[in-house]
């Protein structure tokens, strides 16, 4: 299973890091968090709960954020579309949700 970021979770990631490490001295603690969660979404994409037609919500354990996925059935590769804070701005990532063919 190939997997990738938007543009844009990639640098909500990055900064998500950053806050992390700068804040709690936990930077290192998050990214490997996003590791474990990118590792458990690729071993089985379809486990996690559904958030519209291909995507999923995967909720991390030991930080405030979720990991919006997209994944086509029968597709071998997984999108990482938003690095999203539990409690900021809902919804603000469905805009980067590619148009299905």
């Amino acid at each position: 299973m190939t997997t990738d970021f938007h543009n844009e979770a990639l640098a909500e990631y990055h900064n998500s890091a950053a806050y992390s490490e700068n804040m709690f001295g936990l930077g290192e603690e998050f990214v490997q968090a996003v590791e474990h969660a990118i590792a458990a979404i690729s071993s089985d994409p379809k486990r996690y709960k559904p958030a519209g037609e291909n995507l999923h919500d995967f909720r991390m354990e030991r930080f405030p954020y979720h990991l919006f996925y997209l994944h086509l059935l029968g597709s071998e590769r997984v999108t990482i579309l938003a690095v999203a804070h539990t409690s900021r701005r809902p919804n603000y990532w469905k805009s980067r949700i590619p148009p299905l063919p």
